[in-house]
């Protein structure tokens, strides 16, 4: 016979096993009871047996299982929360808390906390440390947000050159061209108005000879790094193509510009004097970190007639301007938004026109603007920066620039990449920047969002280039970009105008967006490119001076 009584029973007990409840937790407390991926939640679901979840925009936690599952989960729940008020409660007897991930913290505070110390000789905020945390004891509102930026900076960094793998070289070398063997060099100030963007106020320099020599022909005894950097760059390249994972595609090419020197103390800067092997010595980093810190400021003050009389053709593409937009996300991310602006009377679809220099890569997110007229010129992009394999800054004390040669890796798509942000973040920038707008009567063409930036995004680099591309007969291209630029690090802003100067090498162009490439046959280019480097630099130096 069917025995009702027990199954009421077993149906109470289905009923009580399917119940579920909330359990409140403020907003901005939830990220902690979850944890990084998960961890936290995952361990109380295990010690409690009960079912979580949560929607994104709840501030609350919904939890299914028996009552004493239910009971558990929501005690421990209650426990992880009062754990984070009572952090909370003692950081704010220390000041306010900076959140910096776990791996990045000795890099930010460094060794005695000797960064925070420069940190806050920088900012004028006082930065401090207990118990591994960093705190900002004081300092005003300004001064605050400068220190949360400089710190977003340096995690930033970290991660593009890939803090566990050491992925960027760094290498710094001298050229005496048109210098005797023997000459002297010394350290001369920037003026105020040539001045770097950077956090603080150290003194600037430039390199130069102490004395005015006699213009010298030039001679192999001034490449004498060349072993050195073409050892450098097949190392990159190497490990681009063979370590790692996917075998990423690549560029390879230098730009001209002012090397600017900072770091020394006042005795070097007013009575030193040394050969170009010592400041070679002075300008490689050491355990010791003793050593002079290399900025580069891209740029040369040039006229483009000076290309346009004496190079082959110039191309015509279908875009009038490319705009770059760099912001700093809360957990320390550097993203990029790059934004192609066709030109007005072009009669073809903006998706059949191809990008210029195949420049959309390392892609997060495909910006969707909200404005007609925008969407109707515009191609966008949310993208990682490229990250940097090689960085070769060469000085050229007899000369007004100098010039740094890159070694990128890049890939298509770059979401799954270690210094991706999460898709979260990638999601609230993209729609953020789904409100830019394009105008050709505006001073800079692109305007940003009526909407406020979300919290704790940093906007902190943003530029317009126009460029042309020259070729050269040897088999090399000189990119022309007018720039017009603007950089803040909170408490310093500087806008500029300059025209900047890309020298690429076609063949690694060619087959550096590709797989197929071999390392030493792509050094065995280098002498060759570097040499057109010099033809270039010294070409354009003679024309600006007439």
């Amino acid at each position: 016979m069917f025995d009702r009584s027990a199954y009421n029973h077993l149906k109470k007990q289905n009923k009580e096993a399917m119940e579920s409840e909330l359990v409140e937790v403020q907003s901005d407390m939830k990220g902690h009871v979850i944890g990084k991926g998960g961890c936290n939640i995952k361990e109380i679901m295990a010690k409690s047996g009960a079912k979580i979840s949560s929607r994104r925009y709840e501030d609350s936690f919904s939890i299914s299982g028996d009552t004493e599952q239910r009971a558990r989960a929501r005690s421990l729940i209650l426990e992880k929360v009062q754990e984070i008020q009572r952090r909370r409660n003692d950081a704010r007897s220390l000041g306010e808390h900076v959140e910096i991930p776990q791996v990045y913290k000795g890099l930010v505070m460094g060794k005695g906390g000797d960064n925070l110390r420069d940190i806050s000789t920088q900012t004028g905020a006082k930065v401090t440390r207990k118990d591994g945390e960093v705190y900002i004891a004081s300092g005003t509102e300004q001064q605050r947000q400068q220190a949360k930026l400089y710190i977003s900076t340096i995690i930033a960094a970290a991660r593009m050159r890939g803090v566990e793998n050491e992925f960027n070289k760094v290498r710094r070398f001298i050229d005496g061209c048109n210098l005797p063997t023997d000459c002297k060099l010394r350290l001369e100030q920037v003026s105020e108005g040539d001045r770097m963007v950077h956090p603080g106020m150290q003194s600037q320099y430039r390199l130069k000879p102490t004395e005015d020599y006699e213009h010298q022909e030039p001679n192999s005894s001034t490449d004498g790094y060349h072993s050195q950097i073409m050892d450098a760059a097949l190392e990159a390249l190497r490990q681009i193509k063979y370590e790692t994972e996917e075998q990423p595609k690549a560029d390879m090419w230098c730009h001209l510009g002012t090397a600017i020197i900072r770091g020394a103390d006042e005795e070097e800067v007013t009575e030193g004097e040394w050969s170009i092997d010592e400041v070679t010595g002075k300008l490689q980093s050491s355990e010791a970190e003793n050593y002079w810190k290399v900025a580069f400021k891209e740029g040369v003050n040039l006229d483009e007639k000076i290309l346009k009389g004496n190079l082959c053709e110039t191309t015509t593409e279908d875009f009038k301007v490319r705009y770059d937009l760099t912001y700093l996300t809360p957990c320390g991310h550097q993203v990029r938004c790059k934004v192609w602006v066709a030109k007005a009377d072009i009669n073809k679809k903006l998706e059949d026109i191809p990008i210029p220099f195949s420049d959309v890569k390392n892609i997060l997110e495909t910006i969707h603007f909200e404005d007609e007229v925008t969407r109707s010129r515009c191609q966008g992009w949310l993208v990682l920066p490229s990250r940097r394999y090689l960085q070769a800054d060469i000085l050229f004390p007899s000369c007004e620039f100098d010039c740094r040669l890159t070694i990128r890796g890049r890939t298509d798509r770059a979401v799954n990449a270690d210094y991706a942000p999460d898709e979260e973040t990638r999601l609230i920038m993209s729609k953020y920047l789904s409100g830019l707008t394009f105008d050709d009567e505006d001073d800079f063409g692109l305007r940003l969002p009526e909407e406020t930036i979300p919290e704790g995004f940093h906007l902190i680099h943003k530029r317009s280039s126009k460029r042309t591309l020259y070729t050269a007969n040897e088999g090399y291209a000189i990119i022309l970009s007018k720039e017009s630029s603007w950089r803040s690090d909170i408490l310093n802003e500087d806008s500029r105008e300059s025209t900047d100067l890309h020298l690429h090498c076609k063949e690694w162009d060619e087959a550096l967006c590709t797989k197929d490439w071999e390392p030493d046959a792509i050094v065995a280019k280098l002498p060759e490119f570097l040499k057109f480097l010099k033809q270039v630099q010294s070409f354009v130096a003679q024309e600006m001076a007439e």
